[in-house]
């Protein structure tokens, strides 16, 4: 939905709307109120919880202010905003003898933490300073309030700062002292800036309002978008909100909390809690602040409410929340939630916690989308090797990070292990899609042939799963690895290193946690669910299903996946479902069932391997041969860009770089397509190629980057790897054969 088209209700034309204004369903909060605003909307409306008044000034304003100045109507529409806030209130914003203060804080569609500026206190002057004083009969609390504004004016909305700025405000700790500070920063603004800090309330609230909209263009603003991939024209919207005091007395104060540690994943609330401040205190760094266990002490009852608060904000919005809050006068309010930053460990586990708890609303797919491939990247790369240890065998280092785990040499059994969570590094000659099934929950990965091009390096990567490739001197043999003649059987511990390329015996981390079992958890999942980790799902194009499908077909499309559903299967040959689930009930004796899909039984591999040699008998073997000769030029180049893609893209990517890489993509879909239809004209059933490989370019020129290489999805590196598979059928080469002579 466009901003222009974003339609509310009778106040449909205003720009400057209240926390409780109704919208029409289906419109989008954060881009028009920013995230901040958009949380305080559904905590009032939806939630009804304990939030100040208050409007929000919208992104579309600020896109307006930054291309042509202050709007013409704006001032109008904000005069309406504080007269609704005085019968909000019961206090009015300028009147000294019923003031109303306001804070005034950016809020960006996209979480932009600590990147654009906010002031708080705006509306206090001299006079209401002493009506403050009187009210709370406290001339500290007042004199405080009047020092931070001026402070925060000064240097927010005028530009001050450094040592002058520093040492105006130095005071000591009374009323007389926090008033001369705030005198003399607001003579240092005269001087510097004049007419420096507005005697008028409603002066005050515009500057801070465009000191707010000029915040987005700030030098930390850009860099942190650069860095983030945020676009340039979101624009920030402004939220003005009625001021509660954590600085009042001794039962107020004010902290910044998450729903669970954003460190370590542990359920616990985690935070921190300063009494007797305001909210810049915490956040600023400036303050020593107190764990949560202060406020629990100093107010338990307001700790207990802030608990159950927390709980209520993380199952509404499925996630750890970020909140600020502050305690006035021993009454809890809420000032913002959002979303939480957490590290990699954490966001693991706290999404598989989630998932496995059968009170959250989460399923486990959406987990898997929780934690993107470099996250867990991060997670293998946690632990050190005991630099004692040797290595037994060492070989291409193909992804980087270590893992440890039992070593299997089976792709089913290795998928069965790791069902029953048990962590397991996966030893073959080399892997093909058929195999990923076994990969996908794996600690580490290991091949004898391959280099870091192959298919085993290229999945690894995908799922920053550890991984070695040509392991030197190893052969694959019945019951585990043969490593120079040292035997290594299948259940014995061992550790891959897959940014030094070696393969230790035992367990031989240094130290660190290693990759944790949420880590495993999480790609089992993702196996078994076919969701790409970090990827969100998306509405699968209907295919056009009309094709009739033989026993035949089926089987291949099985075997070449190694586990797959009925659906999957149906989508890839372009057949209905009913077509191919009648085809499943005739053959029941082909297949068996697991709980990640079917597999070919014992009986069904056999007859599949005797009709592909009478279907290689019957091909015309030297035009295949042409075509393949054709094939293996183009492969070492798709080889080489996804590789170099992964690589180059493992720390963040840019849109130019996405794009150069799509480019890169269609070039050499151009020079396939004429193969893949000519192959298709020899051996009528590879005709579902051209389609499939159309689909997986179109994806990701459409900026879906996981349709590159992703082996849970119809990616363009999986249908190519099947392509590949089907082309060495027919012409009875050898996959081992072809992976040594391509070196990988």
């Amino acid at each position: 939905m466009s901003m222009s088209t974003q339609a509310r209700t009778a106040e449909a034309e205003s720009e400057v709307v209240a926390f409780d204004d109704p919208f029409v369903p289906g419109v989008d909060l954060p881009a028009l109120l920013g995230g901040k605003g958009a949380g305080l909307v559904e905590m009032t409306q939806t939630l009804g919880l304990p939030v100040p008044p208050g409007f929000v000034i919208t992104t579309n304003v600020c896109r307006r202010y930054l291309a042509a100045g202050w709007p013409d109507r704006l001032e109008d529409e904000i005069d309406g905003q504080l007269a609704r806030l005085a019968v909000r209130t019961g206090r009015s914003f300028g009147d000294p003898a019923a003031p109303l203060l306001v804070s005034v804080r950016s809020g960006a569609p996209v979480s932009m933490p600590g990147m654009m500026d906010t002031l708080l206190n705006v509306g206090i002057t001299p006079a209401i300073c002493d009506r403050l004083a009187a009210e709370s009969g406290d001339p500290l609390f007042a004199a405080d309030t009047w020092l931070r504004f001026c402070r925060m004016y000064a240097e927010i909305v005028l530009g001050l700062g450094g040592p002058t700025l520093d040492a105006a405000a130095r005071g000591d700790r009374t009323a007389a002292g926090a008033r001369a500070a705030a005198d003399r920063i607001c003579a240092l603004a005269w001087e510097h800036a004049p007419p420096g800090i507005p005697e008028a309330p409603k002066a005050q609230l515009r500057g801070a309002i465009e000191a707010v909209f000029r915040s987005w263009n700030s030098d930390r603003a850009r860099v942190f978008r650069a860095r983030e991939g945020i676009a340039e024209d979101l624009g920030t919207a402004v939220t003005v909100q009625a001021m509660v005091f954590g600085n009042l007395d001794d039962q107020s104060g004010t902290g910044v909390v998450f729903t669970r540690c954003p460190s370590t994943g542990d359920p616990e609330p985690f935070g921190d809690y300063l009494p007797r401040a305001q909210g810049e205190d915490v956040v600023a760094g400036t303050h020593a602040v107190s764990g949560l266990d202060a406020l629990q002490r100093q107010l338990p009852a307001v700790y207990a409410a802030l608990v159950t608060i927390l709980q209520r904000l993380e199952r509404h919005y499925r996630d750890l929340c970020d909140v600020e809050f502050t305690v006035s006068a021993g009454q809890l309010y809420l000032l913002q939630t959002r979303i939480g930053r957490r590290s990699p460990l954490a966001a693991a586990r706290i999404a598989v916690a989630m998932a496995e708890d059968p009170d959250f609303p989460l399923t486990r797919a959406e987990a898997v989308q929780r934690v993107d491939a470099h996250m867990l990247r991060h997670l293998s790369e946690a632990a050190a090797i005991d630099p004692t240890a040797v290595p037994v065998a060492t070989g291409r280092p193909a992804s980087p990070g270590i893992g440890v785990g039992v070593l299997c040499c089976d792709p089913d059994r290795a998928a069965a292990l790791t069902a029953a969570g048990e962590a397991v590094v996966l030893a073959r000659e080399d892997t093909s899609p058929s195999d990923v099934h076994g990969m996908a929950g794996a600690a580490g990965i290991v091949t004898t042939t391959g280099g870091v091009a192959s298919h085993a390096a290229v999945v690894a990567r995908g799922w920053a799963i550890p991984a070695v490739t040509s392991l030197g001197g190893t052969e694959v043999v019945a019951g585990g690895l043969n490593v120079g003649g040292l035997f290594i059987a299948e259940g014995e511990t061992v550790t891959v290193d897959g940014g030094a390329g070696a393969l230790y015996r035992g367990d031989c981390r240094a130290g660190g946690v290693g990759e944790i079992e949420e880590v495993r958890a999480l790609r089992r999942w993702a196996a078994e669910l076919g969701v790409e980790p970090g990827a969100a799902e998306e509405p699968a194009e209907e295919p056009q299903r009309d094709r009739d499908v033989s026993a035949f077909q089926l089987l291949r499309t099985v075997q070449l996946k190694g586990l797959c559903t009925a659906e999957r299967a149906a989508a890839v040959l372009m057949a209905a479902l009913p077509a191919v689930e009648s085809l499943l009930a005739a053959n029941e004796g082909m297949f068996r069932a697991t709980p990640r899909g079917l597999a070919l039984s014992p009986a069904g591999r056999a007859w599949l391997t005797e009709r592909l040699a009478e279907e290689r008998q019957s091909a015309d073997q030297a035009a295949f041969e042409s075509c393949y000769e054709r094939f293996l030029a183009l492969n070492a180049r798709l080889k080489r860009l996804v590789s170099e893609w992964q690589v180059a893209s493992a720390d963040g990517y840019s849109a130019e770089a996405y794009r150069a890489m799509a480019d890169s993509l269609a070039e050499l879909d151009g020079s396939l397509r004429p193969l893949v239809a000519e192959t298709a004209a020899l051996l009528p059933r590879l005709d579902e190629y051209a389609a499939r490989f159309e689909s997986a370019l179109r994806h990701v020129q459409g900026g879906d980057v996981s349709m590159l290489a992703s082996p849970l999805k119809d990616s363009y590196h999986t249908v190519w790897f099947e392509y590949h598979e089907e082309l060495i059928t027919v012409c009875g080469r050898d996959r081992l054969a072809e992976e040594r002579a391509e070196g990988g």
